[in-house]
């Protein structure tokens, strides 16, 4: 969950940035790191089993042994 919120907040930081007075290389920057940030978050979390789904497997094993 902690994640989306991170994501969020990246996301509203985007928002934010052209307002901030940045100019040439520093504004490039900025949004390339919050780009890989959030894309890196992103994929993250979609590559996670839910938590549901990694008890349902855990509990299946445990009653098969």
């Amino acid at each position: 969950m902690w994640k989306q919120w991170i994501n969020a907040l990246l996301g509203l930081a985007v928002i934010a940035v052209p307002f901030l007075g940045l100019t040439g290389s520093a504004f490039t920057w900025t949004f390339v790191v919050m780009g890989v940030l959030i894309a890196g978050l992103s994929i993250w979390t979609m590559s996670e089993v839910p938590r549901e789904a990694y008890e349902r497997l855990t509990h299946e094993r445990h009653s098969h042994a």
